[in-house]
């Protein structure tokens, strides 16, 4: 045994070169292998996971719809079943009133006895006229009776009344193909779930999420318009301008009672400066003679002591 082992290594050290290739060759077929053997179990895990009739595939359990996507496929439902052309009605009038205030009043419970309701409502006046501008929401269906009513109650200047048709057709096509892509991205979700927790399928999970949303959103979008053309179609829009002109006045009517104090307070400034003028020069008069006997009184006395001051100098130089 030991001498069979001792030819075999002086065989290796004679033929190193060639036992070196040999070993080479035989890791890198069996890397081959490995990676051939590894591509063949992935694809049938693949088909397992993609292919519902696979014995491999497992739906997802115990995940329920989240409430707005219910909320969203409700929806999209109720589109697809309704028309896919709507009615739409809407008018506009001027109205001539003596009254703006209490015609309003009228309008607004023959609306509400309609079953409609005023949208808005806005006042301005001016000098000339008062104007009241109303937005009335009226049933479809009874929008013809509301305008006869309006024509017979009121001084209708001008009025103008329409019927067209608004067709969701294009709306109704696009949220078709939207829940085909919806239903796609959920089974495709579904699939992504069920592969391992590795960081590629994390982030196809992601993507796919994000693409569900944004589908979701569009319906939304598609959904809304719809929406807003069923609310216009199940009531119509009135729009009402109320007008009273106010007299207008060439003359105040206490016109009378102003010129009258304005003439008094005319008066009364006249009889000021007539007496300013009498009484400033009186006044000025009175305040000169006033310091002429200030003067007098001050100086006399000044100039009597004075002469007698000069006398007693002149004695007393005689006398020395």
């Amino acid at each position: 045994m030991e001498k069979e082992l001792e030819d075999i290594i002086s065989l290796i050290k004679k033929h190193k070169i060639i036992f070196l290739a040999v070993f080479v060759l035989l890791i890198i077929v069996g890397f081959i292998s490995y990676v051939f053997m590894s591509s063949m179990l992935s694809s049938r895990v693949g088909v397992g996971y993609y292919s519902e009739n696979a014995p491999g595939y497992v739906p997802l359990t115990g995940i329920s719809k989240t409430s707005y996507e219910q909320q969203i496929e409700q929806q999209t439902g109720e589109i697809l079943s309704n028309p896919s052309e709507y009615q739409i009605k809407r008018g506009s009038a001027s109205i001539k009133s003596t009254d703006v205030n209490s015609d309003y009043e009228r309008l607004k419970q023959k609306t509400e006895s309609s079953n409609g309701w005023v949208e808005t409502v806005s006042k301005n006046e001016d000098y000339r006229q008062i104007t009241i501008t109303t937005n009335l929401k009226i049933p479809f269906e009874n929008f013809d009776s509301f305008a006869d009513w309006l024509m017979k109650n009121f001084d209708v200047k001008n009025a103008n009344l329409e019927l067209y048709r608004v067709t969701v057709e294009q709306q109704q096509d696009e949220i078709q193909i939207l829940q085909v892509a919806l239903s796609l991205y959920d089974k495709l979700l579904q699939r992504a779930e069920v592969m391992n927790d590795t960081e590629s399928s994390i982030e196809l999970i992601m993507k796919i999420t994000q693409r569900k949303l944004d589908v979701m959103r569009l319906l939304r979008q598609y959904g809304y318009s719809v929406e807003q053309i069923e609310k216009q179609s199940k009531y119509a829009s009135l729009s009402i301008t109320l007008t009273q002109e106010k007299k207008i006045e060439l003359m105040p009517e206490d016109l009378e009672s102003e010129l009258r104090s304005k003439l008094r307070n005319s008066i009364r400034d006249i009889t000021n400066a007539f007496t300013d003028l009498i009484t400033v020069p009186i006044s000025i008069f009175v305040k000169i003679i006033v310091w002429i006997i200030y003067a007098i009184i001050v100086l006399v006395p000044i100039f009597v002591a004075f002469r007698i001051i000069v006398r007693v100098f002149k004695f007393i130089g005689k006398k020395v």
